[in-house]
């Protein structure tokens, strides 16, 4: 017994994945690495205060690590339903999903602008066909936030670093997918996440997914205006700092944006925006993600600020774009 304790003692000093790999191949170590012993310090150490708040019902388990890969697999709705709860599978680190409800979107209450509205299975089976998606899995939410029109979208999140698992790396995420969609094709956006308080870097974000955009037939002069933009952009090493030295410099490279694809720039231009432009990637689940930045749970106090946020120099009317939520997850190397 003493032996075995010690066993366990140790195993619970490496990670889920770990455990589970010993257990697989060492019998004689299953019974330590499926103990309750191990598999209780791989839980969050609040998880029964997070679990008793759920709006989820989680059913009674009889071991930790049966508790433990359900949490991996079965988000809790919390916060009265406006946030959702997992763990990391590998890691156990604390994951967050912060739905639309509890975002800053300006408008988001006035019906003629945005509505609130639920994805019932037709339509989302509908939504998945457009873009190819054969798989489902259950919405998180009860409610999205749909957009009807406006001229420039912003979008924001809070969260206190103090919720997350310490001294981990997060990167956060904007989850989207379009309906009716348009007016979004090289509409750029400022993407950011930081610290409140303290200066955040920024970086260039485009919403809609590449396949999806049309190449524009531009006129001569006009597309050589947007190249010397573009060509001043990388001896300024924009994006990152150039606001502060040139903001209408800025503002011209976005405007560029709107309206020249990377396709149509010089070869080393493009190579150096593509390596900061982010782009979507589509999920097992049909959504859209963009990174929005990253950050570190040093402090838990730190109140952390995630934006997405459209030039208004570049407005244009849109409409069709659908808001999840913002996905917060440990970063996977």
């Amino acid at each position: 017994m003493l032996l075995n304790d010690c066993t366990a003692e140790i195993l619970a000093l490496t990670s889920p994945l770990d455990v589970c790999r010993i257990s697989l191949v060492s019998k004689s170590l299953k019974s330590a690495a499926d103990s309750d012993s191990v598999w209780e310090r791989f839980l969050p150490s609040d998880y029964q205060s997070i679990i008793s708040a759920s709006l989820t019902p989680v059913p009674e388990f009889a071991s930790k690590k049966d508790l433990y890969v359900y949490l991996c697999h079965h988000p809790l709705l919390i916060d009265a339903g406006r946030k959702n709860f997992s763990l990391e599978k590998r890691t156990g680190k604390k994951c967050y999903f912060v739905g639309a409800r509890d975002l800053d979107i300006p408008l988001v209450d006035r019906p003629s602008y945005w509505k609130w509205t639920s994805l019932p299975e037709s339509r989302f089976a509908r939504l998945f066909y457009d873009y190819c998606v054969f798989s489902y899995r259950e919405i998180r939410f009860p409610e999205v936030a749909e957009l009807k029109r406006v001229w420039s979208v912003d979008i924001g999140g809070t969260i206190r670093a103090g919720v997350l698992s310490p001294r981990t790396s997060y990167v956060a995420y904007l989850v989207y997918m379009f309906g009716d969609e348009f007016g979004f094709s090289y509409r750029p956006s400022e993407v950011s996440v930081g610290v409140s308080g303290v200066k955040f870097d920024k970086r260039f974000a485009i919403l809609m997914p590449e396949d999806e955009e049309s190449i524009y037939n531009l006129p001569p002069d006009l597309e050589d205006r947007l190249k010397k933009v573009y060509e001043e952009a990388v001896r300024s090493n924009l994006p990152s700092d150039a606001e502060d030295d040139d903001p209408g410099l800025r503002d011209d490279i976005y405007l560029a944006l709107q309206h020249l694809p990377l396709q149509l720039l010089p070869e080393n231009v493009s190579n150096r925006l593509q390596l900061v432009m982010r782009r979507p990637k589509l999920r097992d689940d049909g959504w859209f993600e963009i990174e929005l930045g990253e950050f570190y749970t040093e402090n838990e106090d730190d109140r952390i600020e995630m934006n997405l946020k459209e030039l208004k120099k570049c407005a244009s009317l849109k409409a069709g774009l659908i808001i999840e939520g913002i996905e917060i997850r440990p970063r996977m190397d």
